[in-house]
């Protein structure tokens, strides 16, 4: 019995890791990174170089730093691929990124988040944008999250409003349940969600989610652009396209509007 609990507790400590390497791209130096998942030196270093000699991670000699090799990404585009559905979006979103000469996204629904698979920009992007392709960020303060929760049972929303640990991102992030659902009603009305700067100040983006077959909402679809770009005068235009981007996809993977 014993040896089980420290088997798992293992793999508990591992997994902390990963995630820990995953939320820092540009990697952690081992002191850092034992801090971090709140484990001695010894032990971060015994199971991180587990990580190594398994090809999950590599350690930059000349930094001392440890980051996540694409092994990991790898098996991640194993489980997005099983309806290949970047594939099946990649036209569309392309289609938007030069409608708009804005910032794309395509993201799908992880447990009470998103993670972003593809993000397409302009030739030449006149602005830099926080997110990347592996992201996971929560979904009650982003366009694409928002989208998604708008078509959800209220139980649903309320599981994973309460399995959230709800953070001030910025000023304008909305952090009260009920404030929440005048949120979500307004997005059904429109058809499209907005995050007006709710995560990244000084950004603004318009989103519509993606259905499966049971009409379940996995995924999204969204346009950003910093707020002085992106007025009302430009989001009008850019809403045929998007949803005609999230309709083409829903369709793909069997969604049949009714």
């Amino acid at each position: 019995m014993c040896a089980a609990i420290n088997s798992v507790q293992s793999v508990d400590r591992v997994l902390d890791i990963l995630e820990a390497l995953s939320a820092n791209p540009g990697g952690m130096a081992l002191t850092e990174l034992s801090s971090f998942v709140k484990l001695p030196g010894s032990t971060t270093h015994r199971l991180v170089n587990a990580l190594v000699e398994r090809g999950y991670a590599l350690k930059d000699a000349s930094l001392g730093r440890y980051r996540l090799s694409l092994r990991a990404f790898e098996i991640g585009c194993r489980v997005s691929n099983v309806w290949d559905m970047l594939s099946a979006a990649k036209p569309y979103l392309d289609e938007l990124v030069s409608v708009s000469q804005e910032v794309v996204h395509l993201v799908e629904r992880d447990g009470t988040g998103i993670v972003y698979l593809y993000k397409a920009e302009p030739f030449q992007p006149l602005v830099r944008m926080s997110s990347y392709v592996g992201l996971r960020n929560p979904m009650y303060c982003t366009g694409v999250g928002k989208s998604i929760l708008a078509l959800l049972p209220p139980s649903e929303v309320e599981e994973i409003w309460n399995a959230e640990e709800i953070k001030q991102f910025s000023k304008h992030t909305i952090t009260d349940l009920p404030a929440m659902w005048e949120e979500l009603a307004r997005t059904r009305a429109r058809g499209y969600a907005i995050d007006d700067e709710e995560h990244e100040a000084g950004v603004r983006c318009i989103a519509a989610a993606i259905r499966n077959w049971e009409g379940r909402p996995i995924a999204a679809i969204s346009v950003s652009a910093p707020v002085s770009r992106m007025t009302p005068a430009i989001i009008q235009p850019l809403l045929p396209h998007l949803f005609r981007a999230a309709e083409a996809v829903s369709r793909i993977l069997g969604y049949v509007p009714t």
